[in-house]
């Protein structure tokens, strides 16, 4: 054999292993920036004005309040139809459910009361009367303990084990809204301008955020290592270790809800004047989608698994938008198979 031969043999083998190893490393270093898709998947006709949307932990089921109907619409996520329509109390709004998936708790707010609602029968089996004004909000502590109702300048604290207020927490003005990671409870009170932090084990404030803005902080999601508070027409982030806002962001319009995914990759914006939803890439805080709904938008919440956000409308609909893509890896325009996926 030439001595050349060889020679060009050992560049091209050093170059294949050095191009198999720079793949290698682009596919699992580049794994944490899945690139995703954005669509609307399905809409489901529910009851009148739609107000707040809740998830049941394994998925499969969507519960809608209805503010105009004074009931919460039942859907199953797989085949996007309504399985059940519930009486409640007047203008049901906040809706939340335990992590154990067996309870659904719907806030009516001009009823002021709690209607208790057993999943397994789709049954309302009580009603919690609430004190204060405007009961709206309602959120479920990481155990299931507990549910708390922002009304007037306190949280009503639902002992779920009992159904009955075991607890009034003071906060800030106004408080309408609420999140839960799985060990506080960010609460959002319009009158001042704040953000509550309170310890879920203690049921105690440990923070007070300022969030100053043009509008008012009203929208509130959280994961365990960042909260997302809308306020008007800007998101700002709060750092859950400092308790601090270490960030804030322009959103299109000044109106609706928010939900951040699980693990925490993706933020929903609702822009209600323009009747669609703002997706962020929560990295780098960037807007990576906007999804029409074709309506007024109010609430959005996501599915456990991240996959799938769903988003209640003013012409008495439910829309469910899907992300995917999560197959394939991006560094810059490169985009690769995840291994395994």
């Amino acid at each position: 054999m030439p001595t050349a031969l060889p020679r060009i043999l050992r560049r091209t083998s050093t170059i294949l292993i050095m191009t198999a190893a720079t793949l290698a490393l682009v596919a699992t270093t580049a794994g944490a920036a899945p690139a995703h898709s954005f669509a609307v998947a399905a809409t489901t006709p529910v009851g009148a004005a739609p107000a707040q949307i809740a998830v049941s932990p394994d998925g499969a089921a969507a519960y809608v309040s209805n503010a105009g109907g004074n009931s919460v619409s039942v859907v199953d996520t797989t085949t996007a139809a309504v399985t059940s329509t519930i009486p409640v109390g007047e203008a049901p709004s906040g809706i939340a459910v335990t992590p154990n998936g067996s309870t659904v708790y719907a806030v009516n707010a001009t009823s002021k009361t709690v209607s208790v609602i057993e999943t397994a029968t789709n049954t309302v089996t009580g009603s919690i009367p609430i004190t204060g004004v405007l009961p709206y909000g309602i959120s479920v502590s990481a155990d299931g303990a507990h549910a708390y109702v922002p009304t007037g300048d306190a949280i009503s604290v639902i002992d779920t084990a009992t159904n009955t207020i075991s607890a009034t927490i003071p906060v800030g003005s106004f408080p309408i809204l609420t999140a839960t990671n799985s060990t506080h409870l960010y609460v959002t009170n319009t009158g001042d301008y704040t953000v509550s932090v309170i310890d879920t084990a203690t049921n105690t404030v440990v923070a007070t955020i300022p969030v100053t803005a043009a509008g008012r902080p009203a929208a509130v999601t959280a994961t365990d290592q960042a909260v997302y508070v809308r306020s008007g027409a800007e998101v700002f982030v709060i750092d859950t270790a400092t308790n601090t806002v270490n960030t804030r962001f322009p959103v299109k319009g000044t109106l609706g809800g928010a939900a951040v995914t699980g693990d925490g990759n993706t933020l929903y914006v609702i822009d209600s004047e323009g009747g669609a939803v703002a997706v962020f890439d929560t990295a780098t805080n960037t807007e990576i989608a906007y999804v029409p709904v074709g309506a007024i938008t109010g609430g959005v919440t996501v599915s456990p698994d991240g996959n799938k956000a769903y988003v209640t409308s003013s012409n008495d609909t439910v829309t469910t938008i899907t992300r995917g893509g999560t197959n394939e890896a991006c560094t810059g325009s490169l985009c690769l198979p995840i291994p395994g996926r």
